[in-house]
């Protein structure tokens, strides 16, 4: 036998052993999934604004408004009213937190501090009440320069968006 002949045979081989390493086109196995990482029997999503239990007032708003564009953005469902919703998607802001992460030496002032943020979520089905996912103590957390003139408002902003788009991508799979 040639050595074309050796190189086809490894090749027709190689081929044929690669389809039985777990691929599957409809994802319904446990190797490797091709099929949309969303689930397909969703439309529509309510995303009431979330509820805060701390003392920093607004940023419910700010993360519920996030959570709508990313969701919007980067999924297949769209936002709708409850009344429409197919599935709600509810949250409760449990802790705000900011910590000083570098100060001044001759000052004490501090020159970069840090913003987390943690949610509780439930993702439930409206049409048959089954909650499609459920997590606790998802957190985020972003830097801010306050001597830069980067208040509390932008390190809220930038903590928000992670945690929005972390939210969002929690809703690809299985929790």
């Amino acid at each position: 036998m040639s050595g074309c002949g050796t190189w086809r045979m490894v090749s027709v081989a190689l081929v044929l052993l690669a389809g039985g390493c777990g691929y599957n086109r409809d994802g319904g196995s446990k190797g490797y999934q091709w099929s949309s990482l969303y689930r397909e029997d969703v439309q529509t999503v309510a995303v009431p604004i979330f509820t805060n239990a701390t003392y920093h007032r607004g940023i419910e708003f700010q993360l519920t408004e996030a959570v709508i564009k990313n969701l919007e953005a980067y999924t297949p469902y769209k936002a709708a009213p409850r009344e429409r919703a197919q599935t709600i998607l509810e949250g409760h802001v449990t802790a705000v937190d900011v910590r000083t992460v570098s100060r001044d030496r001759q000052t004490n002032v501090a020159r970069e501090q840090m913003m987390s943020v943690s949610v509780d979520l439930v993702w439930k089905d409206l049409r048959d009440g089954r909650i499609l996912a459920q997590r606790s103590g998802l957190r985020h957390s972003a830097v801010f320069y306050p001597t830069l003139a980067e208040g509390r408002f932008l390190g809220s902003q930038a903590a928000v968006e992670e945690l929005a788009r972390a939210i969002v991508q929690s809703l690809e799979a299985q929790w």
